[in-house]
């Protein structure tokens, strides 16, 4: 039926069909979904229309799909409008495989080729195949009453264009029921900062947190580094000491490696200019205060208190349970200065605490899921939303909805084994980066060898992860912390691709010299693996003949308003071989011409057309390559300030007649390189640098300018004809 009427606007989006109007007279099509027009089609003057705006059989079941199809007799070229609310961005309706660029976005870019829109606040998947097309505009625009839209061309014709409406896409579709971003969306700010955990165990104490506090803060704070997250240790042991009192009193207290007791911590951190962290966990591991406080806890199917494997006795999470003994700590904890929270063990609690009660016949799956959401509510209520709250470990659907971010990968570790599993883990749950949370692929061991180390701090600075470092001050050299600071701080990127989760692929596998955990008495600053044993280790590729298997290959893009690029990044998984990469499998344009930079080179690369050649690279080691589209004029391509070449320190390029003024930002005392793409017709150019010393040369078609900065803030002036 056509729709006359528009529907109210709901907060909950409705689980209902698009409805559809037809004006015969415009020949225009709409198809209105939560009392708002979300596809526009204008189809020129031809032949008669066909188009099903229903679905058929399976796929008007839960989860919805709706699937309608548009055709014409001839040959027509339409125009067509897709507005989304204000939170919208563009993605591919599958997940990258091998061979294939996972795809990443910064700012609100149209992506070439990418046929998905997202609307995150409405959880509204729209995508469509079938027929030729191309966007019209390079960015999803910001229209005046807050909407964003984006704008394409079709050429319709008697091969049907299908499209496909996933309404409560994440929330049905991919299982995370518990995504319902129009009741509440978590704090998406980048993070970066320092973990204890790594760098001492349990043995941390307070001269510690002093230590890395002041190094820190004279080294990396400039740069976009915020928090220092004091891990397991500071707690008297066993929790809660007190058999007789809450088990607040476990978490409130500190052992004697912190004789100052949280006051110290907290004024430590915040005196050198950062923001204090603090590590909980969901055990309790006190059989007195177990046989004390029996009637809050879970019992097993004899009547006794239960004891689960890798977590000890279980609170029953009953709300009266969590009034007395977890909301007093976590609202004290906040009350106390602490502003980052991180919550451990939940894995356990959930699925061999609580589920083992389910196993023992003790409750249902509905119950347990209901008692552990129940205690990350109450967490988050007691911490408050301007807080910080990371869930750790595993990926949970259980904690949507209560956390900022979540820890996607077991302990890392400075081995190959645990350096590889923060790339693939990270690659693995892309699909959800700030859709749903923060990913966190555990803490940066910058011990680990450095050529691993750029790769590691590389991917989480680009793809938007916690970016939080985990090793005592003295592995901090010249050379770790120079990597450091040219990728903090983590951008602020979404997953421009999405889809079920890839399982095919092994996530952490042990090597010959370490496992799991590496001891404190043993660290490792180098590790040998051979090329067999990492082969092996992926697991799905016997051989070395694979150009980019799956998390080897990415395409970040970004949109800055003033300026679009992309960052094509390879990190060695496997050993990588030569090989040539076509643009679009990159979501740039075939035909257009891009100059080339190697960031971690330095280096210009020339200009490329349809394809891209890439360099063989040893186990552990990554490529990092801007390309920018190659103007008539003079433009910014690089900078050696951040991996991003740069969505950091560049603030702004104006570009006119005759001049490109860059605008940028830096560290006081820091040397910058900027790099300029000068088509060779241009011979005669003018530069200067306001507020900063400025030194620049020019190679061919590339103009280098080297900033040392005075202020925080300069200009580089380019002047032309």
């Amino acid at each position: 039926m056509n729709n006359e009427n528009f529907h109210p606007i709901l907060h909950e989006p409705p689980l209902a069909h698009a409805l559809h109007k037809w004006d015969e007279k415009s020949r225009c099509l709409t198809y209105e979904y939560n009392g708002r027009n979300i596809i526009t089609i204008n189809i020129p003057e031809g032949d008669d229309i066909g188009f099903r705006h229903g679905s058929d059989g399976n796929l008007q079941s839960l989860p919805l799909t709706q699937q309608i199809y548009i055709m014409v007799e001839k040959a027509v070229t339409a125009n067509v409008t897709i507005s989304l609310s204000s939170e919208s961005v563009n993605m591919k309706p599958f997940r990258a495989g091998h061979e294939q660029a996972i795809l990443g976005q910064i700012g609100r870019p149209l992506i070439f080729g990418v046929n998905g829109m997202y609307d995150i606040l409405q959880d509204l998947f729209i995508d469509w195949h079938g027929c030729k097309w191309k966007w019209t505009s390079d960015i999803i625009c910001q229209n005046p009453d807050g909407t964003t839209s984006a704008e394409m061309e079709v050429e319709l014709g008697p091969k049907p264009w299908f499209i496909n409406f996933r309404m409560h896409y994440y929330r049905m579709h991919l299982g995370y029921s518990y995504h319902m971003p129009w009741k509440w969306r978590p704090n998406l700010k980048p993070i970066a900062g320092w973990c204890s955990w790594e760098a001492f165990r349990r043995d941390v104490s307070q001269d510690n947190i002093d230590e890395v506090s002041q190094f820190f803060s004279k080294t990396l704070k400039d740069y976009g580094f915020e928090y220092i997250q004091l891990d397991d240790g500071y707690q008297n042991m066993p929790i809660p000491v007190n058999a007789k009192g809450s088990l607040a009193d476990g978490w409130l207290s500190t052992n004697s490696q912190f004789p100052y007791g949280h006051k110290g911590i907290v004024e430590s951190i915040k005196k050198n200019g950062l923001e204090p962290g603090i590590w909980t966990n969901a055990n309790i591991t006190n059989p007195d205060f177990a046989e004390e406080h029996g009637n809050y806890l879970i019992k097993d199917r004899d009547g006794q208190n239960m004891l689960g494997e890798w977590i000890d006795y279980l609170l029953d999470c009953s709300p009266e349970a969590l009034d007395e003994h977890v909301a007093p700590y976590y609202k004290r904890l906040k009350d106390m200065g602490y502003s980052y929270f991180k919550t451990d063990a939940i894995r356990h609690l959930l699925y061999d605490g609580l589920h083992e009660a389910v196993r023992q016949g003790c409750m249902t799956n509905a119950e347990a899921e209901k008692r552990f959401r129940a205690f990350m509510e109450c967490a988050r209520k007691s911490i408050g939303d301007d807080a910080y709250f990371l869930a750790s470990w595993g990926v949970l659907s259980e904690v949507v909805g209560t956390v900022d971010a979540c820890r996607i990968a077991m302990d890392a570790n400075p081995t190959w084994a645990g350096i590889r599993m923060q790339l693939v883990e990270t690659a693995r749950w892309f699909h959800v980066q700030r859709v749903l949370f923060l990913i966190d692929p555990d803490h940066i061991c910058s011990r680990a060898k450095v050529e691993w180390v750029r790769s590691v701090c590389s991917l989480i600075s680009l793809s938007g992860g916690l970016y939080m470092l985990s090793d005592s001050t003295e592995y901090y050299d010249d050379e770790r912390l120079e990597i450091i600071k040219k990728t903090l701080p983590p951008l602020e990127c979404t997953a421009a691709e999405t889809g079920p989760l890839d399982l095919s692929f092994p996530a952490f596998t042990w090597t010959k010299l370490h496992g799991f955990a590496v001891p404190r008495e043993n660290p490792v600053k180098a590790e040998d693996v051979s090329d067999y044993d990492a082969i092996n280790m992926a697991g799905i590729y016997p051989t070395m003949h694979d150009n980019h298997p799956f998390s080897s290959l990415w395409a970040f893009h970004f949109d800055k308003g003033f300026r679009k690029w992309c960052i094509a990044a390879r990190f060695a998984t496997v050993p990588l071989r030569t090989s040539v990469v076509n643009l679009e499998d990159l979501g740039l344009k075939p035909d257009e011409e891009y100059a080339v930079f190697d960031f971690w080179e330095q280096e210009y690369l020339g200009r490329v057309t349809g394809t891209l050649a890439c360099k063989e690279l040893k186990l552990g080691q990554c490529q990092i390559l801007s390309l920018t589209g190659v103007k008539e004029y003079p433009q910014f391509i690089a900078s050696s300030r951040h991996v991003s070449m740069d969505a950091v320190s560049v603030l702004n390029q104006k570009i006119e007649k005759g001049l490109l003024e860059l605008e940028i930002s830096g560290v006081v005392g820091d040397d910058v390189s900027y790099w300029f793409h000068v088509p060779e017709n241009i011979r005669q150019i003018d530069l200067k640098v306001d507020n900063a010393v400025g030194n620049w040369s020019r190679n061919g078609e590339i103009v280098k300018v080297d900033v040392q900065f005075k202020h925080t803030h300069a200009n580089i002036i380019l002047q032309y004809n």
